[in-house]
């Protein structure tokens, strides 16, 4: 897969363990934000949904910048 850089006529070349990292990452990002939606904010209940510990929901949380609260609101 390539794409044009943005700014110059470079084009970026983008590896199958690339994109397939990338498609992981927005998955499990989604994944996230759906389960803190279903449990409005509560990332204890958030975390036995997604069957991970909740150390590890609160570190991926913090990796791709969700914030809890906005949840909590919905």
């Amino acid at each position: 897969m390539a794409r044009r850089d943005r700014g110059s006529q470079r084009e970026v070349r983008l590896s199958l363990k690339e994109i397939a990292g990338r498609a992981a990452a927005e998955a499990e990002r989604q994944a996230i934000r759906l389960a803190l939606q279903a449990t409005r904010g509560n990332k204890s209940e958030a975390a036995r949904f997604l069957r991970v510990d909740y150390k590890t929901l609160h570190l991926k949380i913090k990796h791709y910048g969700i914030e809890a609260r906005e949840f909590r609101l919905s």
